[in-house]
């Protein structure tokens, strides 16, 4: 298939390329390369995949030297270059990864991230409907079940009490899929992702700035005295079960569309994340519980998945516990901050 991933260069979108890659597909890559912060590891993630970063030019493709994928140096808000772009390569398959990420940013900034997300998404799915495209891939986040949500959470749970611009934006977004979806008779897939973690993690994500906290001593606070719980879900899980998605598209109502959580389905205390990462980097953690109420600052006491859905439709088994994969992530940060980038 020939397959156009948005977000290439980020967290999941370059575990989503790679693997791709390993599947023998043809596959172009975009992002904006716009976040200073993660300049860095999105240069690093691209090079791994074959491509030169100082080649890189807006709107010019540069080609991997390993693979059939072509990144090219684009932002999903250009609405007239992402229409081109699909009209020009007739994709078979859009898997939608680039979004601006963070809950409490997203306060701050709230007008970038509806439009990255919102705005941004639907460009992607107006320029996949009007170039034909069979597949439109979009990737949400659990944060879209806001104040009225009881873990485990479910896809039919109420999503309409948002608690951040970030929920709001993801959920306006899936809005959007759906009624594409409906109207266009175009086929829509979201997955709404739990808490993902791995090598090349993004860095602002809770595990990058848990590693890093622990490696430079800082004080690490724990929000409701401590009390959090999390459905960590490892990378690759989680690229299983978009592959699987792609490959076997599973629309059971009129409307082809569909929407799965996508978790470990395992309820796990923050603390003993923490603690794995601790055990791992051999460094005490230094953790500060703190009483502050985690819905003042857009978060849950508990958040994890339900995934009974997808594992019934497409056959998704994870199979990473955390036990497991925390100390491969853990590795891979000792091996490589301060050597491959610096947070």
């Amino acid at each position: 298939m020939k397959i156009l991933v948005t977000g290439a260069a980020g967290f999941i979108g370059y575990h989503v390329v790679n693997r791709l890659i390993n599947e023998g597909h043809s596959i172009v890559g975009i992002d904006n390369l716009c976040e200073p912060d993660s300049l860095t590891l999105k240069k690093a993630r691209l090079s791994l995949l074959g491509i030169n970063p100082e080649a890189i030019t807006d709107g010019k493709p540069v080609r991997s030297s390993i693979a059939v994928f072509d990144f090219i140096k684009l932002d999903i808000l250009d609405r007239k270059s992402m229409l081109a772009l699909c009209q020009e390569c007739k994709f078979d398959v859009v898997m939608h990864m680039a979004a601006k990420t963070g809950v409490r940013t997203s306060i701050e900034n709230p007008t970038e991230f509806f439009d990255t997300n919102a705005v941004g998404t639907q460009n992607m799915l107006e320029a996949a409907q009007l170039s034909g495209v069979k597949h439109f891939f979009f990737s949400s986040s659990a944060v879209v079940h806001g104040v009225l949500s009881q873990s485990p959470v479910k896809e039919e749970d109420d999503v309409n009490t948002p608690m951040s611009m970030y929920a709001c934006s993801k959920r306006a977004a899936e809005l959007l899929c759906y009624t594409y979806a409906r109207n266009y008779n175009m086929p829509v897939t979201i997955f709404r992702i739990f808490t993902a973690y791995g090598s090349w993690c993004r860095p602002s994500s809770m595990p990058m700035r848990i590693a890093r906290d622990i490696m430079e001593g800082r004080t690490i606070h724990v929000i409701n005295n401590g009390h959090l719980v999390r459905d960590f879900t490892y990378v690759d899980d989680l690229v299983d079960g978009m592959i699987f998605a792609i490959n076997s598209p599973n629309h059971s109502t009129d409307v082809p569309y569909s929407l799965y959580n996508v978790g470990r389905s395992t309820p796990v205390p923050f603390i003993s994340f923490v603690q794995s990462i601790e055990n791992t980097l051999g460094v005490a953690a230094q953790i500060a519980v703190d009483p502050t109420d985690p819905f003042t600052v857009g978060e849950h006491i508990e958040m994890y998945a339900d995934t009974e859905k997808l594992e019934s439709a497409l056959a998704y088994s994870p199979v990473w516990d955390y036990e497991e994969a925390v100390p491969l992530f853990a590795q891979w940060f000792k091996e490589n901050y301060k050597v491959t980038f610096t947070l």
